[in-house]
């Protein structure tokens, strides 16, 4: 029965295993090779050598391209990782409330991309938004600090999250030991607090800062309101080449291989980060207090926090309840004088296409993810298969942006006749979620009773089996959690529909699944010169916070355990 076991646990492995080999190795390796050719017009290719990258020293965009990118990456990730560490301090200390608070502070973190970055653009327009008041001289619809602003607001409560779960899991003996040597408020945080929680620190700051290199989101919003080049950073700019000229292609390929290796060293870094283990000592000047801080200054620091990341929220409710018509009243209102619900009926109308492609792809996603992933991590965490090197792996992927594969699927969705289909993209979707459900299941796995499964296997159960029947059933909890997270990353998904799909759904013709843009392609239309209906936008764009925030508050006990909460 054993050496059966031993054979069995492999079919608990190699279909997740499977997939992503076959869908994230191939794509980094094609890219080098597109690297040294180009394409004409009707797709044939011609081996160029080095052109393309000499290309890179030719471009007119790449000064300010390499310098919109040096800045993203040297601003972000400093800026949230300094709002984040205050916040999760304050979190710690309010005990109890901190971690009734924590479902609703995440929220923001599933919200789409997309909307992020149309709800920040709507509020700071210098016309109809808050900054007619406040800065009414700037223009802040062409200012990189948008784009840090929206990513920032994105990225900033899942990092609250990382340091937070680092500071509750210090050990209650090193607690005791500092309150017995005096050490409280201030100076415990920089004495005992900071210096353990670097490792959450060191993985916050590398994942932000691949973030930083492949923006797409709020730049694909701002790139019509601001004009080619003045936004961009790097990873759009290859995007931007791939999607505009066929004959550009291989120059793409050229931009995302080179920020592939970029990302290669940063993720390896992540991955080092997660498993490390260490006490870095801080220099802390004597004039630092030893005495707690008013519990009012941590109701002042979160209070802050949620004035952040709640009020965009609030600003665009305000502005889908608004007309066409008052919406370009000057000065712009702050309520609506005549709150109307036409805004919603009409995306509701015009938008079900896109809405019903969205649905139907996260939910069948969803359940794929799921079933793959949980029997992935099953077997590392369970049975200890491959566990450091898959577990490596799958970390890698993760770290993984999701604009180095488009260049190789889409040759690939083009030879299966995939382009513009739905199932085209429940083929892609699978290698941006199946990571992050696997290393949710594995922290879920990692305190499952083992004597369940061994129990199983001394009843005659395969491993297989004895995850099916025992396994599989316990873990509602931990798919719960997942299920958040997969239904967030593939309902906010922009940069796949954007490169292999062209039109909405066939209603007419619904069983074809032809037509596969989604309700994220909808809202970013709208904010197009061509469409520019921005009443209708902040009504798309708060549609679009239902799904996954209903999904936050049905999974927040699960969501809570999980991160850590006491």
């Amino acid at each position: 029965m054993k050496k059966l076991n031993d054979k069995t646990v492999l079919f608990l492995v190699l279909p997740a295993l499977i997939y992503l080999v076959s869908f994230t190795t191939y794509p980094i390796i094609s890219n080098f090779i597109f690297s040294f050719y180009t394409f004409n017009l009707l797709g044939q290719v011609k081996f160029v050598g080095l052109e393309n990258y000499q290309m890179i020293l030719e471009d007119p965009y790449m000064g300010p391209i390499l310098r919109n990118t040096f800045l993203y990456v040297l601003i972000l990730p400093a800026l949230t990782t300094a709002l984040a560490l205050p916040v999760a301090t304050s979190l710690k200390r309010l005990g109890k409330l901190g971690n009734a608070l924590l479902p609703i502070m995440v929220i923001p973190a599933f919200i789409p991309e997309v909307t992020a970055a149309v709800m920040w653009y709507l509020m700071l327009n210098p016309f109809f938004g808050i900054a007619y008041y406040l800065t009414p001289n700037y223009n802040w619809a062409a200012s990189i600090w948008t784009v840090i602003l929206v990513e920032v607001w994105r990225i900033l409560p899942m990092t609250v999250l990382v340091i937070y779960s680092g500071l509750i899991s210090i050990p209650k003996e090193i607690e005791e030991a500092a309150a017995a040597d005096g050490l409280t408020g201030p100076k415990k945080f920089f004495f005992v607090d900071l210096p353990l929680v670097i490792p959450q620190i060191l993985i916050s700051y590398v994942f932000t800062t691949i973030s930083a290199i492949f923006i797409f989101g709020p730049i694909y919003i701002g790139y019509s309101q601001a004009g080619p080049g003045v936004l961009d950073n790097l990873a759009f700019h290859a995007f931007e080449e791939f999607f505009t000229d066929i004959r550009l292609r291989g120059y793409a390929a050229t931009l995302i291989f080179l920020l592939s290796i970029i990302n290669s060293s940063l993720a390896i870094t992540y991955v080092k980060a997660l498993g490390s283990k260490f006490m870095v000592k801080l220099p802390v000047p004597s004039f630092i207090p030893s005495r707690e801080l008013r519990k009012g200054i941590h109701y002042g620091v979160i209070g802050f926090f949620f004035i952040f990341e709640f009020i965009p929220l609030i600003w665009m409710i305000l502005m889908s309840l608004k007309s066409p018509l008052e919406l370009v009243s000057i000065p712009p209102s702050i309520l609506p004088a005549q709150p109307t619900l036409s805004n919603y009926v009409s995306v509701l109308q015009e938008g079900l296409s896109y809405i019903i492609t969205s649905l139907g792809v996260t939910g069948i996603n969803v359940l794929i993810t799921l079933i793959l992933s949980s029997m992935f991590a099953y077997a590392i965490a369970v049975h200890g298969f491959g566990k450091d090197k898959l577990l490596t792996y799958n970390f890698y992927i993760m770290a993984t942006p999701w604009l180095i594969y488009i260049i190789p699927l889409y040759s690939v969705l083009w030879a299966l006749g995939l382009i513009n289909n739905w199932w085209g993209l429940v083929l892609t979707f699978p290698i941006t979620t199946i990571p992050v459900s696997t290393w949710v299941m594995y922290n879920f796995y990692q305190h499952f009773p083992k004597q369940i499964d061994e129990a199983a296997q001394m009843d005659g159960m395969s491993k297989l089996k004895a995850f099916l029947k025992m396994g599989l059933p316990l873990s509602k909890a931990g798919l719960s959690v997942a299920a958040v997270y997969v239904f967030a990353y593939s309902w906010g998904n922009l940069i796949f529909p954007l490169a292999f799909t062209y039109s909405p759904y066939n209603l007419h013709n619904p069983l074809s699944f032809t037509g596969a843009q989604t309700f994220s392609i909808y809202i970013a239309d709208l904010m197009s010169p061509a469409a520019a209906n921005y009443v209708k936008d902040a009504a798309a764009g708060l549609i679009s916070t239902i799904p996954p925030v209903l999904l936050v508050m049905w999974a927040r006990k699960n969501l809570i355990r999980m991160w850590g909460g006491r």
